[in-house]
């Protein structure tokens, strides 16, 4: 289909595949650097760990084009993804838009709890075994910016 739109460069399988592979390295660079570089760390005195069924595969690209010089390739690199899976806790997330113009937050807020508490309960967990934390994302009116806030008990 690629070699089908253009018409004065046909790309082999092999260009194709390696034009994914880099759009792939750089999604997976960019948050990297949104992370450090651009709040003033020097990710080039800093070393790439990598993880994952595929992290081999991209580490060096990546860390080139971060222009860090030092790769990390644990030998268990391919489960620790997995692994890491197996360890997190669940967590079921709701939410929905609210508008601030009525006084039904509280009772809206646990609605939800209690819709999160239930799917969990399904799953099989048990109700002592399971928290919940109730935020706000709250902004001013005429704003486009929220700020999460925990709301006490």
């Amino acid at each position: 289909e690629i070699n089908s739109t253009s018409t004065s460069t046909k790309y082999t399988n092999d260009e194709v595949a390696y034009g994914f592979i880099k759009v792939a390295n750089e999604a997976m660079a960019r948050p990297i650097r949104n992370l450090t570089t651009m709040k003033g760390y020097d990710v080039t005195k800093h070393s790439l760990a990598c993880f994952g069924g595929a992290g081999p595969q991209h580490c060096c690209a990546i860390a080139k084009s971060l222009g860090m010089k030092k790769v990390y390739v644990h030998r268990y690199s391919g489960i620790l993804s997995a692994f890491g899976l197996s360890l997190a806790d669940v967590v079921v997330e709701k939410q929905e838009p609210f508008t601030g113009e009525d006084n039904t937050a509280f009772e809206r807020l646990n609605k939800l709890e209690l819709q999160a508490i239930n799917e969990l309960l399904l799953q099989g967990f048990i109700r002592d075994n399971i928290t919940t934390i109730k935020y706000l994302n709250c902004r001013y009116k005429g704003t486009d910016t929220s700020i999460m806030t925990a709301l006490d008990d």
